[in-house]
């Protein structure tokens, strides 16, 4: 692979944090001169969640803009021009990747390799349960970033050790892409490694804070990458990625249902994202944290521009204005009307997501607009909203509806209604009865139950490709196997001789 650098000193690494630890200066930050303390390690690990947090929007773009359920058009129905219209409309090229550099990954990676080295090899002022701790999240986190690479390029250059350092002398990385299978294989052994580093320990967080990667969180990625892998086959191959699907089903079942006992869910949807006592929140595994006065999520784009909103009114005709009550936002990604109703008739979950506007035509007649994301909206500054929710990775709904999957691939039946009633049971003040059918039917349940549940967390992409055999995603392809993995940039290519194009951008 070309030149990879280390770019991030480990001072700026630390300049923040997810949990504003308020630590006290120390006098050497060289990273070859950094594991002598533990509170050098400490920061070391807070500095990795806060460069988690600044690629929540790369994963985003990810898991989220190629799902089906953002409007296509380059102009939103405020007026205002479309971001990265190429993934919406999936319409990816290699002159409009939209993602470059891998979506810059590989920068923490190499961080994360070398703390394991440091942690696995020295440091041994640490006790056994913070060494354990911090090797758990270290494998866990390593296993997140590569999942990702997976499902959005396929198969990718691995690396797992601290090859490149900070050094007089920059070391040169020539490394060509691995296949998928060997990255999945790559994937899922580090996910195993750091479910064994956490094997004997609790589910307490570390520092008592869900925003820091934890024992449920890499249970719970075990599960997805285990369901991927039982599920997906490779672009061009006839079999799953795992070599024992139902095996891998059972193993991603019992992962779950380790977690499941310590977590709940709120009585409210709205109370899932509240931006109250965040590391309280009985819902949350693991989140990207914001905090007021800190940093503010990448949700101001998917709401509206105050200055232009203007003309809108709501059903009934009446002017509404800065309804939202935001004190910024834009208008870059919208979601489109077939999906706002798609939404089952008394689904809470819609209005508590989606905002619809109206506006009058020329005979005064009140029409559907456009919707702005409502989900997301943060804590109260000078009278105005700022975007400061917490972003999930991994919630208690999330447990419900992959055990919904699971079980329905391992058809026991009685599983799959009883979790499809959980999460119904809080989605509807009357829940529809669900009646299982056969296996598609369910499934095609369970993906509505997701794409209801999970707007704009990343997720409706992967579910798409994953489920029903992927056909909701090859429809959004037209049909063309080829296209489901996203084009590796022209600044890769030309850089590197190793690193060869997907077929479908060739």
């Amino acid at each position: 692979m070309k030149k990879f650098l280390y770019a991030i000193s480990a001072a700026a690494m630390l300049l923040s944090s997810c949990s504003a630890l308020d630590l006290g200066p120390i006098d050497q930050y060289g990273i070859n001169n950094y594991w002598n303390t533990e509170e050098q390690c400490e920061r070391f690990i807070v500095g990795l969640h806060y460069r988690l947090r600044s690629r929540m929007e790369t994963i985003m773009i990810m898991g989220e803009l190629r799902g089906g359920t953002l409007n296509t058009s380059s102009i939103t129905s405020s007026g205002e021009g479309a971001s990265n219209i190429a993934a919406v409309s999936n319409n990816l090229s290699v002159a409009n990747p939209v993602l470059t550099n891998w979506g810059n990954f590989y920068m923490d990676i190499y961080q994360i390799n070398h703390a394991i080295d440091k942690i696995e090899n020295e440091c041994e002022f640490l006790d056994d349960v913070t060494r354990k701790t911090y090797l758990g999240q270290l494998y866990g986190l390593r296993a997140f970033y590569y999942f990702h690479l997976l499902r959005t390029w396929g198969g990718v250059p691995l690396c797992d050790k601290p090859d490149v350092l900070i050094t007089d002398d920059l070391q040169v990385l020539d490394k060509p892409r691995a296949t998928e299978q060997a990255t999945w294989e790559f994937v899922r052994d580090a996910v195993d490694k750091s479910c064994e580093y956490y094997k004997d320990l609790g589910f307490e967080n570390f520092k008592g804070m869900n925003c820091y990667w934890n024992k449920a969180a890499s249970l719970c990625l075990k599960a997805e990458v285990y369901l991927w892998g039982a599920k997906v086959k490779p672009i061009g191959g006839t079999a799953v990625l795992a070599p024992e699907p139902e095996k891998y089903l059972e193993d991603a079942k019992s992962a779950l249902e380790e977690v499941e006992p310590h977590y709940s869910y709120n009585k409210d949807f709205a109370d899932a994202f509240s931006v109250e006592n965040k590391d309280s929140n009985p819902e949350t595994i693991f989140a990207a944290r914001y905090l007021l006065g800190e940093s503010t999520n990448y949700f101001v784009n998917f709401t509206y521009n105050i200055a232009i909103f203007t003309k809108f009114c709501d059903a009934d005709g009446n002017s509404i204005g800065n309804v939202l009550n935001i004190g910024s936002g834009f208008q870059r990604y919208e979601y489109s009307q077939d999906f706002y109703n798609s939404f089952a008739a008394g689904d809470k979950r819609r209005d508590a997501s989606l905002y619809q506007y109206y506006q009058k035509d020329n005979d005064n007649t009140v029409q559907p607009a456009g919707r702005a994301l409502c989900k997301f909206l943060g804590d109260l500054d000078n009278g105005k909203i700022q975007y400061t929710n917490d972003v999930p990775v991994y919630r208690y709904m999330d447990v419900a509806l992959m055990l919904a999957e699971i079980n329905n691939e391992l058809e026991n039946s009685g599983e799959v209604s009883k979790w499809i009633g959980v999460v119904r049971s809080r989605a509807f003040d009357t829940p529809p009865a669900f009646t299982y059918t056969d296996k598609e039917s369910a499934e095609e349940v369970i993906l509505a139950e997701r794409k209801a549940e999970f707007v704009a967390e990343s997720k409706v992409w992967y579910d798409v490709r994953r489920m029903l055999g992927g056909k909701y995603a090859l429809d959004l392809v037209g049909d063309n196997e080829l296209k489901l993995v996203w084009p590796i940039d022209s600044g890769v290519l030309s850089k590197d001789d190793n690193v060869k194009q997907n077929e479908g951008y060739l």
